[in-house]
């Protein structure tokens, strides 16, 4: 059952035609691995390190070493250069998640729907109150990408931060959460209610959706330590590398998002009926 699980969220190309899912991928890697050789950029922060390390051994206040320390911060221009693309390389995975899990949605729809057209009676008997709504339309759905992109730039960066400081919270939230930008883009709710609609349809699911959020995380912690190694035996190769399972976890993510509020619209529990296998 897990190894099922595992194969429907990592199975990020079995969308549609594949090639629409196949080019996002190759060009976000492609976008993500550039971002590594910014000839302009500088990873080198020892002198940060050493900085912190002399701010954080004051003992006692000292007003001239105090101001010694911040008129010499010692954050280079490289160095600011190399946090930006960082920051941009993260709003690039998130643009192609984003774009994946409308897509997701899209091609279900229309699948779905072609399907209850082929006039199979037992498959029409059988699922007739769970056919799906109408795939967006594309305009509205572009109109729908940009303003959660643009939400996303402006309140990004609060929402980690909050999310950070209350951090099991933000976890045991998850599952009722994660699915609202799919419900907004998939044309279903409107921006503010997307995030009650998708709490609604998590609460029956939200073990389901706890578990196979659990599953990414601990696929996603064990690359995390594992990967840095390649950067010994060489760095460009690491790079790339990186890029693609970066890459590659973040459509997974989208791609569970998207499977995951499908199924819960499709096939609400109802009463104390055994929750469908996400």
């Amino acid at each position: 059952m897990i190894l099922s699980a595992l194969k429907s969220i990592f199975d990020i190309d079995n969308v549609g035609k594949r090639w629409g899912v196949r080019i996002l991928y190759l060009m976000t890697v492609i976008l993500n691995a550039a971002i590594h050789f910014n000839p302009w950029a500088d990873t080198d922060f020892s002198l940060l390190q050493s900085w912190i390390y002399s701010y954080n051994s004051m003992t006692e206040y000292d007003p001239e070493v105090y101001e010694a320390l911040m008129t010499s911060f010692p954050l280079s221009a490289g160095n600011i250069i190399y946090i930006l693309t960082l920051m941009l390389s993260i709003i690039i995975l998130m643009g192609s998640a984003y774009l994946y899990a409308a897509v997701f949605v899209r091609e279900y729809r229309k699948e779905k729907i072609a399907t209850f057209k082929d006039g199979d009676e037992e498959v029409i008997n059988y699922a007739v109150s769970h056919i799906p709504d109408k795939p967006i339309e594309v305009r509205k759905l572009v109109g729908r990408y940009i303003l959660i992109m643009l939400f996303t730039l402006v309140a990004g960066v609060p929402i980690v931060l909050i999310s950070a400081e209350f951090l099991f919270l933000a976890f045991l939230g998850l599952p009722f959460i994660f699915t609202a930008p799919v419900a907004y883009l998939s044309g279903d709710a409107g921006f503010f209610k997307s995030l009650p609609y998708s709490a609604r349809l998590s609460k029956p699911y939200y073990f389901v959706n706890m578990r196979s959020i659990a599953l990414v995380g601990i696929i996603a912690v064990i690359l995390y330590f594992a990967l840095p190694y390649l950067a010994n035996l060489s760095l460009t190769a690491y790079y790339i590398i990186d890029a693609a399972t970066k890459t590659w976890l973040w459509l997974s993510i989208a791609r569970l998002a998207a499977l995951t509020y499908c199924t819960m619209k499709d096939m609400p529990i109802k009463g104390s009926r055994r929750p469908f296998a996400i």
